[in-house]
């Protein structure tokens, strides 16, 4: 048997990294001729690792640099977790955990005090210090005239404007830059992020709908807000039963909002309308004339976070409530954490938090991945407790709760 090595890739291994990745999820090459240029362009090859048994590449993980929105907009980078894959030969001898390692290292070495992830599989990442810190929801709607009510034209005077793919790489990544500050969870896209990721409609994605349409609306001359999404069109017994699919919809203030729902539940033929990422704080339901014509499917796991750097973390957020606490984070199975449990001190003055190693006795005791639901204020600390995920005194997990939490949902507005 071949020892099993892990190591960086070489920009020329990077075609054999994308075989691999595209065979573990079993993804068509023919029907995604453009993958190799899209990665080359987005896939940073020095974060890239490999697992090789001899020559053989059998298993993969790659990393993103983000920029990620906490809570009162600072902006904490990060390493995205990404491509994370073990060939079906191959599982079981431990390459999921030295791939992580290698990414753990690399975050480090490079000042991220945060690694986030969406998460194949919800019973993977929790041993490793992820927990869910982002939520959304799936929305199923009845569309038509009526549901969002105006006595006159388009919501609060914001228009909708249509947008070819030029326009809307030159329109919307300034919208959704300004968006990233209002709305933790939120990550900062690159010029090619946005070229390959979202501007750029691959073919074999449509599933039979059309093309990507980039809808904006302005109010005093000003770019508010846009929605993208897809059409396909359906007739039921003679009558119109087309669909809206929305992938993406980003408004900077109310009106912009109501007037983007309004455009996406209003077009002629397309009585259906569907959003599979939907801030938990959507306000389509309330927006809506009769609220049983929203309907939520279901609420799924979007973001994953694993604190790495707890003071550092901590002290880059802002907080809903003054106070303090001393914690301890246990370790909770992680094959990282291999200290023992270490304490912390978090004190929150002016919604400024300050956090440092402790000494003394502990009000609550909680893991590394409990620590990084909380993280985004998503996660509410009295839900864990009762799911004794926390523990400790009942006055100091509800004083925990007052200070996470966060007035805006957290929202992660695309999967990588």
């Amino acid at each position: 048997m071949s020892e099993l090595t892990v190591r960086p890739i070489t920009d020329a291994e990077l075609p054999l990294v994308m075989g691999c990745v595209m065979d573990v999820f079993g993804n068509d090459p023919a029907a995604d001729p453009q993958v190799l240029e899209r990665m080359r362009a987005l896939v940073p090859v020095p974060r890239t690792f490999a697992a090789f048994d001899g020559s053989a590449l059998v298993a993969t993980a790659s990393a993103y640099s983000l920029a990620l929105t906490v809570c009162g907009g600072a902006v904490v980078p990060t390493g995205g977790l990404t491509i994370v894959t073990v060939r079906p030969t191959h599982r079981r001898r431990g390459l999921l955990r030295r791939l992580i390692t290698a990414h753990l290292d690399d975050c480090r070495a490079r000042g991220e005090a945060l690694s986030g992830l969406y998460a194949s599989e919800g019973g993977i990442y929790g041993r490793f210090g992820y927990g869910v810190a982002v939520e959304s929801d799936e929305l199923a709607v009845v569309a038509g005239d009526g549901l969002i009510e105006s006595d006159a034209g388009p919501v609060g005077g914001v228009s909708p404007v249509g947008l070819s793919d030029d326009e809307a790489l030159a329109t919307l990544p300034a919208i959704y830059a300004a968006a990233c500050a209002q709305r933790p969870g939120m990550y900062a896209r690159s010029l090619d992020w946005w070229r390959w990721r979202r501007i750029a409609d691959r073919p074999f994605a449509r599933r039979g709908r059309s093309p990507r349409r980039h809808v904006v609306v302005r109010k005093a001359g000003a770019d508010r807000g846009y929605v993208v999404y897809r059409q396909q069109l359906a007739f039921d017994d003679g009558r119109p039963a087309g669909a809206v699919d929305v992938e993406e919809l980003v408004a900077l203030d109310a009106d912009a909002e109501a007037a983007l729902w309004q455009h996406v539940t209003t077009l002629d033929l397309f009585p259906r309308v569907s959003v599979a990422n939907a801030a938990v704080d959507c306000p389509l339901p309330w927006l809506a004339s009769d609220y049983r014509r929203v309907v939520r499917r279901r609420r799924f796991d979007t973001l994953w976070l694993r604190i790495d750097d707890v003071a550092a973390a901590l002290s880059a957020r802002r907080y809903a409530a003054d106070g303090a606490v001393t914690f301890v984070m246990e370790v909770g199975g992680s094959p990282h954490d291999v200290e023992p449990p270490s304490r912390w001190r978090l004190v929150v003055e002016d919604g400024v938090g300050t956090c440092v190693p402790a000494v003394g006795d502990a009000e609550v005791m909680l893991d590394r991945a409990t620590l990084s639901s909380l993280y985004l204020g998503g996660v509410r600390a009295a839900a864990l407790g009762q799911g004794g995920r926390i523990t400790g005194k009942a006055e100091a997990i509800a004083r925990l709760d007052r200070m996470f939490a966060w007035p805006v949902a957290p929202w992660c507005a695309e999967q990588f």
